[in-house]
């Protein structure tokens, strides 16, 4: 075979593996895929949060709720959400661009080896914290973790300090119930709620009018004392 003689990967199942080995790949730290669906339960918890208005300024919280709360509605004949985590110390300064180029890198290959129809030609179908879309919650639903008492995402190897992005596809990728089972959770601890020096985590809710890296974006203490976060 003469140099660049690459063979095109066209013979690859669409499966769960294979978008993930993908998405290594491109780079990604991890990478797991959820069915579209309305999340319902989530629904019911954002809209009484922000009817009391502890979302702050976030106006933009207050829009396109139907679409945030069903990526079917976001993008047309939408099937799954694909999702990734970049961890905080390969991303750089400008998390956006870099997890942003990395999803269309990752999008290009979907396309190459499963056909140009996995994704929508008409609509916007990546994303990286620049759509109304819930990420932290998708992150659960791809079974890469689960949301602790500090309100952020942990990944049970990579902590809470990762960027997630997503690309939302037109076909069905055959899933386990759980394909990624995770079992940690935060139990008893409470180290995240005692060590917020605002009171903005309290009863199970996190106010954003009180959370001092809502307002500056300089203060990591309830993810700096996180167990999961103990490489950092």
């Amino acid at each position: 075979m003469c140099k660049g003689d690459i063979p095109i990967l066209t013979h690859l199942k669409l499966t769960l593996e294979n978008i993930c080995k993908l998405a290594h790949e491109v780079g990604f730290d991890a990478c797991g895929v959820a069915p579209v669906h309305r999340l319902d339960a989530d629904a019911l918890f954002m809209d009484n949060w922000i009817a009391q208005g502890l979302h702050g300024e976030m106006d933009y919280l207050e829009r396109n709720c139907d679409k945030r709360y069903d990526p079917a509605l976001l993008v047309p004949n939408a099937q799954m959400v694909v999702v990734c985590l970049l961890h905080f110390d390969r991303s750089g300064r400008d998390y956006h661009r870099r997890v942003k180029s990395m999803l269309y890198a990752l999008d290009a290959k979907l396309r190459e080896v499963f056909g140009d129809d996995i994704v929508s030609q008409t609509h916007q179908h990546v994303f990286c914290d620049s759509a109304p879309m819930l990420e932290r919650r998708w992150c659960v639903e791809a079974g890469l973790g689960f949301i602790g008492k500090n309100h952020q995402f942990i990944h049970p190897v990579l902590g809470s300090m990762v960027h997630p992005g997503e690309i939302i596809i037109n076909k069905v990728v055959p899933l386990s119930d759980k394909p990624y089972p995770i079992a940690e959770t935060c139990t008893d601890c409470q180290l995240c709620i005692d060590a917020c020096p605002t009171g903005a985590l309290r009863n199970d809710v996190w106010d954003a009018r009180e959370c001092i890296a809502y307002a500056t974006h300089h203060c990591l203490q309830c993810q700096i004392v996180c167990p999961f976060n103990k490489h950092i």
